[in-house]
């Protein structure tokens, strides 16, 4: 009953708290993260363990949630259009980042080379919770679709976080069994970085097969999401309880989305529907959830040295979406958007920021609260930039059909 009530409590207040800041312009996700840091363990302390303990399951379902739609927001013509840059986004801003963290890191912490890979990609991970609801809105709105600019970006994101947390999973475990004195093959991980994308489009491409049939057979709208969304959280499960090897559910999730939108466009609609009145509940608790995380506490001490890493490495990083665009027909101002919408961080740095601690990594509370720091300056940044600037950074339908015609006439 106290778990019940807390969250209705919580979901109740942190839809006020997210309606607030719209008024002064600003994504209703920073009032929701900023609720969630006010009540969450760093301040007032305000929620019960039992809820803080069910937290995970919780952000899961939602970022679950808004992957799949994200995924049902892609056709085959989009991802003809988009194969090319979107792979190179999800390898080259998030790679370059955070070796340039590792080498900022061995200058000003005198951190080793290996410790400053552990921090580089814990920061370098764009936010999917961050940036996915904010190209599904622009979907909605129809910006950047004759370009299929957000379906770009989400499928750039989904692949960025297999590369960063591969190469974090690398570096710590260097780390640790070089602390053990075992040896460890850096060419086998980094050979499952490929490996875990081609496997995780596989598996999701399997799926959606095997459920076919079902889904053609079932009239029932209601029963549709309830056979393909169940699975959906398995699978995010599986890989939390399980730690399988190559698999990346998230990015699992997003393809089942993509192959059900492509080959079951009529069950896919309905389905949508549905789950986007998920996504209404469940973004609530995502960025509560994430603002009960963050301990600003923490990054006092770091903060000036922590504000100068992160100004190289986000220049680095923007350096490294210009490079994944190099040949694409994207305008200046286009390109632009997308380096603004790769900024944000928060979900995998909320994740793994203590992990390093935890392990008896040296440095370990360092990189904590740069990692916290990250989330507390980029999300900000990412989400209002995202906000502020799409409409005149994008082109939507209405500005393409008035170009063509100009150019009839």
């Amino acid at each position: 009953m106290t778990i019940i009530l807390s969250l209705i409590a919580i979901g109740i207040l942190t839809n006020y708290s997210g309606k607030l800041v719209e008024y002064i312009k600003l994504p209703s996700l920073i009032g929701m993260m900023i609720f969630g840091m006010f009540i969450g363990p760093s301040f007032l302390n305000l929620v019960p363990e039992s809820v803080l303990d069910i937290s995970p399951l919780l952000k899961d379902f939602a970022l679950v949630t808004v992957l799949f739609i994200g995924g049902l927001g892609i056709s085959v013509d989009q991802m003809k259009k988009i194969g090319r840059p979107a792979m190179l986004l999800s390898v080259i801003p998030a790679t370059l980042e955070g070796l340039t963290i590792a080498f900022i890191s061995m200058i000003i912490l005198d951190f080793t080379f290996i410790q400053g890979g552990i921090l580089g990609f814990i920061i370098a991970a764009v936010s999917p919770a961050v940036l996915i609801p904010g190209m599904i809105s622009l979907i909605e709105r129809k910006l950047g679709q004759d370009k299929a600019i957000p379906q770009m970006l989400l499928v750039g994101a989904s692949a960025d976080d297999t590369v960063a947390i591969t190469l974090f999973t690398t570096f710590l475990t260097i780390y640790t069994q070089s602390a053990k004195g075992e040896s460890v093959s850096i060419f086998n991980m980094l050979v499952s970085i490929p490996l875990t994308i081609i496997i995780s489009i596989l598996i999701g491409w399997i799926i959606v097969k095997l459920i076919k049939p079902i889904i053609l057979k079932i009239k029932n709208e209601y029963l549709k999401v309830l056979i393909v969304f169940p699975i959906c959280l398995g699978m995010r499960l599986i890989e939390n309880n399980g730690h399988i090897p190559m698999f990346n559910s998230l990015l699992t999730i997003m393809i089942c989305g993509f192959f059900i939108r492509n080959e079951l466009e009529e069950s896919a609609k309905t389905i949508l529907k549905h789950m986007n009145s998920f996504w209404k509940i469940g973004k609530l608790y995502l960025f509560t959830f994430v603002g009960m995380a963050i301990n600003p506490n923490l990054v006092g001490r770091y903060f000036s040295i922590g504000i100068t890493i992160l100004a190289i490495s986000l220049t680095i990083r923007s350096i490294g979406v210009l490079i994944s665009l190099v040949g694409t027909n994207l305008t200046a101002k286009e390109r632009l958007f997308c380096i603004i919408a790769y900024l944000p961080k928060a979900t995998v740095q909320s994740a793994k920021a203590g992990i390093p601690l935890q392990m008896g990594v040296a440095g370990g509370e360092i990189m904590q609260a740069l990692a916290i720091l990250s989330v507390l300056i980029t999300a900000p940044i990412g989400a209002i930039g995202i906000n502020l600037t799409c409409d005149k950074l994008l082109s939507s339908e209405e500005d393409v059909c008035i170009n063509k015609e100009s150019h009839v006439y």
